[in-house]
């Protein structure tokens, strides 16, 4: 049987906004880097032939699954699948956690916890239905299996592994942080912020964001300065408004993001902040788009590691919402937008923490202390 390095294994579609930003430009990067990789996704859509062939000639098997239902038996019909489907391997690459436990189950190779997320105390937070949230709490225990059996894990920030030493006894041997990577050649710099103050709400919104605060936030804003309000709404967005204020809503693909970014003045991206323990370890992509742009943002408190990221570069604004917050926020955003050196400082701080070059570099070092075992 044929052996891969690398079995990447995800239930997200790379055809849609998290596929095409995250993970098509990591598995081309593995593969550039000599190892054989397999792809192993789920697709809610006939693939593209774009697609098949930009992994085509990055060297990448790619096996698309159909994805039918979004339910929790068919979580469950998908973990088993997955099961079956996944090949012998150096390494399985689990992207969240149904994947985990499928390549844990397989037997066909030591498995890598990629944590995207607190996956069931998130989905706990978004959905209103009571049977939905019972389900969600059950599958806890897949997070429990997952750190029992998997052999290394990598998350998107510092604070999840203590969540995780709480909660349980033992954590995989190797474990690493690995941020939101974005491709830095993509996303280039924009040193010359427009003339015009300019926000943009970039991608998907949900229960998760916080709408509301977002909204009095710009609406202050907008009390202190002129203030235009996009949206970049990706074609599986659901919903045809956000409600915030936006006058000018467009449609456009992942690959088409990096050339708007730097024609705004700001990226909006505030959740929650009563979403609990899962905001330790969130890191939305959008955000670090808009810093390898030069631009700065505005977030909640408590997202991720962005408390200590904003303020080591001095790169955006924290909202805990008080009303004393925003009005402070608000003024120290103009004052971000007028100070020249501040694209520079994103664009810093984006290269310190966000490329992807980098993000690679540790998953290969990771996979070779898993192979050494």
């Amino acid at each position: 049987m044929y052996k891969f390095d690398i079995s990447y294994v995800t239930t997200d579609s790379i055809s849609e906004g998290v596929g095409s930003s995250q993970i098509l430009p990591l598995v081309s990067k593995l593969s550039g880097s000599g190892l054989k990789v397999n792809l192993i996704s789920y697709e809610k859509t006939s693939p593209s032939e774009e697609t098949r062939s930009e992994l085509l000639e990055s060297g990448v098997l790619w096996t698309p699954l159909e994805f039918r239902t979004k339910s929790g038996l068919g979580g469950l019909s998908r973990m088993f699948e997955l099961r079956k489907v996944i090949q012998a391997s150096d390494i399985i690459h689990a992207r969240s956690d149904i994947p985990a436990m499928s390549g844990i189950l397989s037997g066909n190779g030591p498995v890598l916890w990629d944590v995207r997320s607190l996956w069931a105390d998130q989905r706990m937070f978004s959905t209103e239905s009571s049977i939905e949230k019972q389900i969600l709490n059950t599958a806890k225990l897949i997070e429990r299996f997952n750190c029992g059996k998997s052999v290394g894990m990598s998350t998107l920030t510092n604070q999840v592994v203590p969540v995780f030493a709480k909660r349980y006894r033992k954590l995989p041997e190797f474990r690493i942080v690995v941020p939101t990577a974005v491709d830095l050649e993509r996303f280039k710099l924009v040193p010359i912020m427009p003339k015009q103050v300019r926000a943009l709400y970039s991608g998907t919104f949900n229960r998760y964001y916080d709408l509301k605060l977002s909204k009095e936030f710009t609406d202050y804003l907008s009390s202190l300065t002129a203030i235009e309000i996009g949206w970049a709404r990706p074609k599986e967005a659901e919903g045809s408004v956000l409600g915030v204020g936006e006058s000018n809503i467009f449609a456009l693909t992942q690959n088409q993001m990096a050339n708007i970014l730097g024609d705004y003045s700001f990226g909006m991206s505030v959740c929650r902040n009563d979403a609990g323990v899962s905001l330790k370890a969130a890191m939305p992509t959008k955000i670090a788009e808009f810093l390898a742009s030069g631009r700065p943002v505005v977030v909640n408190k408590g997202l991720g590691d962005f408390d200590d990221f904003l303020a080591e570069f001095t790169a955006g604004v924290i909202l805990d919402g008080t009303r004393k917050n925003l009005i402070e926020g608000a003024e120290q955003l103009l004052a971000l937008i007028s100070d020249p050196e501040t694209p520079i400082r994103c664009r810093a701080l984006a290269e310190k923490y966000f490329g992807l070059n980098k993000g690679v570099g540790k998953y290969l070092d990771l996979y070779k202390m898993m192979s050494s075992l």
